[in-house]
């Protein structure tokens, strides 16, 4: 099914059963051209697409989409109930004193939001502070709604995130960016129950997602019990002593750890040469994630050589501390080359996997070939995003790669479980 879909209009369609119209309009519910167009049938289709047309809903805050959203919602307001999700983006060039933003974020109209997630700019952040009074305490309301399953907070500064400890039902958090700050109390919120230290049986976060957060991870641990997710995600960027001594105690039951070596947009961590700087020791510590089974990195070509490389504990070396005592199943590292080498105006294939030629690749694969070490790993997969400009021939990459996993890494080849992905 796609948006060019042809229905008939009229007495025809309205004698459908509700039921076979709803499975229509369920059948695509992702495509919000086709469901557009289904809306336009009749009232009875209507009223099934409203579901997905509006269940995640987009805007930023004093813009266009803000002011559009508002209008609808105004003229419509059974449509909050169909909204789960809320993608709300700051931009400095907004005002943020117009009330269509009031009309949007309304704590008792968004009575089924469980995702939320705000995004600063990302260039000046957001600064918590500064927003009127009135907004402030609508989206501390809204942040604190006992029933959040997914929320995201990204460069935003002076943000008392002690309202997290509402949330019972939080599954996955994600902060990015994120300066806790007593200075912008949510006491100025009274529609909801305080933060609270939460009972153990009561935790239910089992997905993290930090970087350059140290405080709000603290505000964290002061405010809810410790929680222990299953899957841990490192940004590697700013990485300090206040988010490792905090991460630490985060780390006992966590299955699966993922280090991203740029920030979540895609990009290297911070100004200039920051990517080229060595991962900070915590990040790379697996000693410390005892049920870890599947650990992924990612990174660019600038810090391989960092990853690999004797300076700091390499990535062997860190390996190597979880002989006869892992429970490691899969290893992915992720090499994103073409952002990197279109800076650099590099085009020759030897120079972009040169680096796959370093000892330290042998001395890794000396590490995970010991079976009886990790009798458990099944794949170790290296994942390299080459520019097409960059590839001569298909042949020749594979035989590059062969090369590569019979003379660097002849122990993993013959376990079978070296798989080079590009």
């Amino acid at each position: 099914m796609s948006s060019t879909l042809n229905l008939p209009r009229g007495d025809v369609t309205s004698t459908l059963p509700q039921e076979l119209i709803d499975d229509i309009v369920d059948y695509v519910p992702d495509d919000e051209e086709t469901q557009k167009h289904l809306s336009l049938v009749n009232r009875s289709w209507s009223h099934r697409t409203r579901h997905h047309l509006f269940q995640t809903v987009r805007f930023e805050l004093g813009g266009r989409s803000c002011t559009l959203l508002n209008e609808v919602l105004r003229t419509n307001p059974s449509l909050y109930q169909h909204i789960q999700t809320m993608r709300i983006d700051h931009g400095s060039r907004f005002n943020l004193q117009t009330s269509s933003i009031l009309g949007v974020i309304d704590p008792k109209q968004l009575v089924n939001v469980r995702g939320i997630s705000i995004h600063g700019d990302t260039e000046s952040c957001l600064h918590w502070s500064t927003l009127p009074a009135g907004l402030r305490s609508a989206l501390y309301n809204l942040l604190g709604k006992p029933d959040l399953i997914t929320l995201t907070l990204m460069d935003i500064r002076d943000i008392d995130v002690s309202f997290i400890g509402r949330s019972r039902r939080l599954k996955e958090l994600t902060l990015y960016g994120v300066k806790h700050s007593l200075s912008s109390s949510p006491s100025i919120s009274s529609d909801g129950p305080p933060a609270t230290r939460l009972a153990d049986e009561k935790c239910s976060l089992r997905s993290l997602s930090v970087g350059q957060c140290g405080d709000a991870l603290q505000c964290l641990r002061a405010t809810t019990v410790v929680p222990q997710p299953v899957a841990l995600k490192v940004y590697s960027g700013r990485y300090d002593e206040k988010m490792d001594m905090v991460l630490q105690v985060f780390s006992r039951n966590v299955e699966t750890y993922e280090i991203q070596c740029h920030g979540p947009s895609g990009f290297l961590t911070g100004p200039g040469m920051i990517g080229h700087l060595p991962l900070h020791s915590g990040v790379l510590d697996f000693a410390r994630l005892p049920k870890l089974k599947t650990l992924r990195i990612r990174l660019q070509l600038n810090q391989l050589w960092y990853l690999l490389s004797g300076l700091t504990p390499s990535l062997g070396q860190q390996i190597a501390r979880l002989r006869s005592t892992n429970c490691l199943e899969d290893i992915d590292i992720v090499l994103e080359l073409d952002e990197i080498l279109h800076y650099w105006m590099r085009s020759r294939l030897d120079e972009t996997l040169h680096p796959l030629f370093d000892p330290a690749w042998t001395d890794l694969d000396n590490t995970l070939g010991d079976k009886d070490a990790f009798s458990k790993l099944k794949k170790l997969r290296i994942w390299l995003k080459i520019p097409t400009h960059v590839v001569h021939s298909k042949e020749e990459l594979a035989s590059r790669f062969s090369v590569f996993k019979e003379t660097v890494m002849p122990n993993l080849t013959r376990r079978g479980i070296l798989e080079v992905v590009h």
